[in-house]
């Protein structure tokens, strides 16, 4: 028995199928002059029906025979649809459908549009075959959007809304302004947030203008938003409206919908209100600004507001909102502030190389800041070539080949490991005798991985002796060509190395130091059967490896939550007594309030012994000398600029925009646990 609501229904679409087929379809003599081509067509989607390598062939051929205005098309499809129900293949049976008006299938598609089994892609197919329509199509639609709320499912509704405004219908779109203006401001938003593109629509535009100074305050921020987004007049002079309704400083949500029209409305006394509201800080926030950024871009104004007073701010997080607000901005407005940091670095400040390591991404756009860079990386200074090499290799750049190459038996390992990364992404023929001769000189297992992944990526084969190293150059080197990338990528680069992983990232460090998140949440459930804790799995995960590592290994465990501590104040070897305690205690450990990430980091790189970090946490901090991610981010940077640890985030049942950026930073892997 049909539902309820397609029972009402069928009283209008019934009189909307009364009308003459054949004035929908094709004259006889049309349809019999195209019944080979219709035949063919039906041919092939039989031919691609059961072969799920065929599936992309069979959507075409649907599609083509959807194209067909004809009876048996029509009647090929209906019987399609009836087999496919509401299942994963109707869409495109659907979408076929949509080619051409057919009336005849109007039970069927309202039958598949109320479906209460039909998944929103189904849906919308649906809907979408019946705006086919026309004007007729419309009408229904809007029938089921603005009628008895019984007549239909509230599923289907929502997707009908969704369906007619972005058909672009004006008609349709002018009957949702009253919508805008009635019924709980929650209805209201989400229908508001729906219609995020459409602008231009007088009646929408005025419902806008009245929820600015009528709307609560995120409906509000939304409303004007859009209006600057699509260049209403009225925008400039409603962000008085809009920012006069703030006591205190937004949320998020509506800072992030603020910072989009300030960006939009280019008005020059907005400016210092845009970085007032990008330090709110969270995901949300960030979204904001990166969408913000090409609107930015188109304002000369305001891109030399933010180089000036947010690049240049003593607080990290208005330096972090400025650089992401200029990350569309043309490369020659930055030719002014590369000047100032050119000039600084002559000087030798550490604030001039703060500058350059935090503004790096921005002045990468500029061809003279490699220039820069390589003149760091051919520096005395210990500190200042490490600098210059790490900002090259993030960029690619081979500028500095030489440099790097120089750096392969300095005493300091940092600058060894640097450069031996730095040489597995630029490649030259000149690289490798000199990484042969390093072979076998590199006791600790990061420097020496990293080594033979050098090698690797310059010969694309292995060697497990130096002598042996030697003969193959020997035989190879006369019109020696480098492998081609894809033969590198094809290669697994791990030169033999351990087997031994901490959840999926291999352990190839033998001074490792494993920071483990202790805060309350971690009691929470992870995976599909919910089964299993958070904290168990990093128990479980770092017991392996523990027991896995050979006594020639030396760690520690810091774990935290609110407050830090360290199972040893230094590494110590991985010795079967020391890895029994590490395990009895790590077992008795209780969970506490907080999350303090930063100081956790920052033990951590106080031993001078560490050069990988394995950092574990299920949530983004809440206390310590830093929380928030540009603050942490720039500390990070700054204690990492001479010692060139490798830091790998895990983030267990989260996805986390910092544990992502410290990886990236320090060249380690970002991995997410669900």
């Amino acid at each position: 028995m049909l539902p309820r609501s397609v029972l009402l229904l069928l009283p209008i679409v019934g009189a909307f199928a009364c009308g003459s087929a054949s004035a929908q379809e094709e004259p006889a003599s049309a349809a019999e002059s195209s019944t080979s081509r219709v035949e063919r067509a039906i041919a092939d989607c039989e031919r691609f029906r059961d072969d799920p390598k065929e599936l992309a062939r069979r959507r075409r051929a649907l599609a083509w025979l959807g194209e067909m205005n004809d009876p048996a098309a029509t009647d090929y499809l209906k019987k399609e649809l009836e087999s496919a129900g509401t299942g994963a293949g109707a869409v495109m049976v659907l979408d076929a459908i949509a080619k051409a008006p057919r009336p005849t299938l109007q039970r069927e598609l309202f039958d598949t549009l109320h479906g209460p089994k039909a998944s929103e892609a189904v849906r919308v197919a649906a809907a979408k075959a019946i705006a086919a329509f026309g004007e007729r199509g419309i009408d229904r639609l809007l029938e089921i959007a603005h009628g008895n709320p019984e007549a239909t499912t509230g599923k289907a509704r929502e997707t009908v809304i969704g369906v007619l405004i972005d058909s672009g219908d004006d008609r349709a779109l002018r009957s949702f302004a009253p919508k805008l203006l009635e019924g709980p401001m929650a209805d209201r938003l989400r229908l508001l947030r729906r219609m995020e593109n459409v602008g231009a629509v007088y009646p929408i535009d005025a419902a806008r203008v009245r929820l600015v100074t009528e709307g609560t305050l995120d409906v509000a921020a939304v409303a004007w938003r859009q209006l600057a987004m699509h260049g209403h007049d009225r925008a400039r002079s409603l962000a008085i409206d809009m920012l006069e309704r703030l006591v205190d400083e937004p949320r998020p949500g509506v800072a992030a919908d603020l910072i989009g029209g300030v960006a939009s409305v280019g008005d020059p006394d907005l400016y210092p209100v845009l970085l007032r509201f990008a330090v709110a800080g969270g995901d949300v926030v960030r979204k904001a600004l990166r969408s913000a950024a090409p609107a930015v871009a188109k304002d000369p104004a305001l891109v030399e507001f933010l180089i000036h007073k947010g690049i240049e701010n003593d607080d990290p997080k208005v330096r972090d909102a400025a650089r992401i607000l200029l990350e569309e901005a043309p490369a020659r407005a930055f030719a002014p502030l590369m000047e100032r940091v050119r000039a600084e670095l002559r000087r030798g400040s550490k604030k001039s190389l703060d500058l350059a390591v935090s503004l790096h991404d921005l002045l990468a756009k500029d061809p003279g800041w490699s220039v820069e860079l390589l003149a760091l990386a051919n520096s005395n200074d210990d500190e200042l070539r490490a600098i210059g090499l790490s900002l090259l290799l993030r960029i690619g750049s081979d500028v500095a080949i030489p440099a790097a190459q120089k750096c392969l038996t300095h005493r300091n390992w940092p600058l060894r490991s640097l450069a031996y990364r730095y040489l597995t992404k630029c490649r030259d023929t000149s690289s490798i005798p000199l990484l042969i001769a390093r072979f076998e000189r590199e006791d600790e297992g990061r420097l020496a991985q990293e080594l033979a992944t050098a090698l690797f990526a310059h010969t694309g084969t292995r060697c497990w002796r130096r002598v042996e190293w030697e003969a193959w150059w020997e035989a190879h080197k006369v019109g020696f060509a480098l492998p081609h990338a894809d033969t590198i990528r094809a290669g697994d680069g791990s030169g033999g190395g351990t087997t031994v992983s901490y959840h999926g990232i291999p352990v190839t460090s033998r001074r490792v130091a494993f920071l483990i998140d202790f805060s309350g949440s971690m009691a929470e459930r992870i995976g599909t059967d919910k089964k299993r804790k958070r904290i168990e799995e990093a128990k479980e995960q770092l017991a392996a490896v523990v027991q896995g590592i050979s006594s020639d290994h030396r760690m520690n465990l810091i774990w935290f939550s609110n407050e830090v501590h360290a199972e040893w104040d230094r590494l110590q070897r991985a010795t079967e007594d020391n890895k029994k305690k590490l395990l009895e205690d790590l077992a008795k450990l209780p969970l506490g309030p907080g999350t303090n990430v930063f100081d956790a980091i920052e033990l951590a790189f106080r031993d001078p012994d560490v050069d990988t970090i394995y950092l574990l946490t299920d949530g983004e901090p809440t206390t310590g000398r830093f929380v928030d991610t540009p603050g942490i981010l720039d500390e990070v940077r700054r204690m990492n600029r001479g010692r060139q640890i490798v830091l790998h985030a895990i983030g267990i049942g989260t996805d986390s925009e910092l544990l992502r950026r410290l990886a990236e930073d320090s060249g380690g892997v970002y991995k997410r646990i669900r």
